[in-house]
């Protein structure tokens, strides 16, 4: 058995496992798992496993995940729904991928990584215009919410991060063809963004796309004149072409109005109750503000609050009933982890980003990229749960691992 298994190429194998794993993560939740264990069992196959271990934390951003994670498992010990926190912490082995990453992913494959990724988005992008247009049916979705693999808000974040890389790199292409297909894929995807019912994912593209323009052109003033007359016309677009954009946008504007009547019906909407839990979520960090109430208790603390001090806030839906009550997250990662384990917790999360923002990255595209994904990212992480869900845990774990990959050398060249 050790024979064969030193007969094995780890380090070629992983570096086509991680193309399988790029290509499919748009496609396909079975198949992320799949090679999210590939990927990691090959890495413990090999010899030396201490010394890789070891080598992996000495990476600062590696090093921020393993110290968040440890804290994440000490606040069970603080949590009255133990059972519960073990299934939330359950959701990081998504993250298991970073090892081999860190370890064998060859920069010079990072490219060919990449483009495998965006072969894989045009593919779920094609089935959801089939799905838009009434061509063809796909996983029982609709034209109104034509989203084949996922949610829409894992979606659009998906489509966020494509449609920015696409135009990032359409600044350092030097070939005119490539630049137009660039050009012409990044609005293939931005129509793609707009036509999906993920506000999550369009908010962050708006502003990424400010990002984009700031550092890529050399005159800042041109830059967000250009941008902002970008994104005039693709809103101004959407609103006419999109019947999911525009019903979407009258839908927030309610929500916006329905809050500002002050009254218990503010809460009735999906921002609404968004925004009443992080109120009865400030009252709660305010009772555990160093450590919060553990992993796993994050909800039933929410309950046991509107129950005592805020029973004013148990709004009554005809069809939903008390939707507060309903809720089965904070919509929000910061908050999540405000509560779950106070504000070390969140300065132990926040750090994670911090450490994925000094991995120094040589080549400029690439450098770019990181901060356009971790824009990206934090803003999503404001109206969802982006490290408790698979598929953007995944997409999180590809493009941090591609970022680690790269800062261990100076030049990619994408």
């Amino acid at each position: 058995m050790n024979d064969l298994l030193r007969k094995i190429p780890v380090e070629k194998s992983i570096n086509y496992l991680v193309l399988a794993y790029a290509f499919t993560l748009p496609l396909s939740r079975a198949a992320v798992s799949l090679f999210s264990i590939l990927l990691f069992v090959l890495w413990l196959l090999d010899s030396g496993l201490k010394e890789r271990f070891f080598n992996a934390l000495k990476n600062p951003f590696i090093l921020a995940w393993a110290i968040f994670l440890l804290f994440s498992t000490l606040s069970l010990l603080w949590s009255e729904y133990f059972i519960h926190g073990l299934k939330y912490l359950r959701h990081y082995w998504v993250l298991l991928p970073l090892f081999a990453f860190v370890t064998y992913v060859k920069t010079e494959n990072i490219p060919k990584i990449i483009s495998a990724f965006l072969f894989g988005m045009l593919i779920s992008e094609i089935l959801s215009y089939g799905i838009f247009l009434d061509i063809w049916t796909f996983n029982h979705k609709t034209s109104l919410d034509p989203s084949p693999f996922m949610n829409h808000i894992h979606y659009s974040t998906f489509l966020a991060v494509t449609s920015l890389l696409l135009l990032n790199r359409f600044f350092f292409e030097e070939e005119l063809k490539l630049r137009v297909f660039y050009f012409i894929y990044f609005l293939m995807t931005t129509s793609n963004l707009f036509i999906n019912g993920g506000r999550t994912g369009q908010l962050a593209f708006v502003i990424g796309l400010f990002v984009v323009g700031i550092i890529n052109m050399k005159n800042k003033l041109v830059a967000i004149f250009s941008i902002a007359l970008l994104s005039t016309l693709l809103f101004t677009t959407a609103y006419y072409l999109s019947p999911t954009f525009q019903s979407r946008l009258h839908t927030t504007m309610s929500a916006l109005t329905q809050i500002e009547s002050n009254t218990n019906q503010m809460y009735a909407s999906s921002f609404g109750t968004r925004l009443g839990a992080w109120m009865v979520a400030s009252k709660i960090f305010q009772d555990h503000p160093l450590l919060g109430v553990g992993m796993g208790s994050e909800m039933y603390a929410l309950k046991e609050k509107i129950d005592t001090t805020m029973p004013e806030l148990k709004t009554f839906h005809p069809e939903y009933g008390p939707l507060l009550y309903n809720i089965k997250h904070y919509h929000n990662s910061y908050v999540t982890y405000l509560i779950q384990m106070g504000t070390i917790g969140l300065i132990l999360f926040l750090h994670i980003f911090y450490r994925l923002a000094k991995l120094p990255i040589g080549d400029r595209e690439l450098n770019n990229l990181k901060y356009i994904f971790i824009i990206v990212f934090m803003i999503a992480c404001m109206f969802e749960q982006m490290f408790a869900l698979e598929f953007p845990l995944a997409l999180f774990t590809l493009f941090s691992g591609i970022f680690v990959a790269a800062s261990k050398t100076k030049k990619v060249g994408l």
